[in-house]
């Protein structure tokens, strides 16, 4: 079996992500980071977080452009459908 050590690499089982939720919370450890593929489970960690009033700060960061898609603070929410 000449070659079996030497095979390609595998490829990734996890798409990539494609946004970033941060968030401030109470507390000394408050800050966190989550990454998301999904729009969807991207817009809903932010809401979830803004209506149980968990957090101080809440931002979704569009990782291909850097675009900022939600901002607790600065009132910026941009509809699902734009994320």
């Amino acid at each position: 079996m000449p070659g079996w050590l030497h095979s390609d690499p595998l490829p990734h089982l996890w798409l990539p992500d494609r946004y970033e939720v941060r968030s401030l919370r109470p507390g000394p450890d408050g800050a966190a980071v989550d990454r998301y593929h999904f729009t969807e489970a991207a817009y809903e960690a932010a809401t979830r977080l803004r209506d149980a009033g968990l957090a101080t700060q809440i931002q979704v960061i569009r990782l291909a452009d850097g675009v900022t898609l939600f901002d607790l603070l600065a009132g910026v929410e941009a509809p699902a459908e734009e994320w």
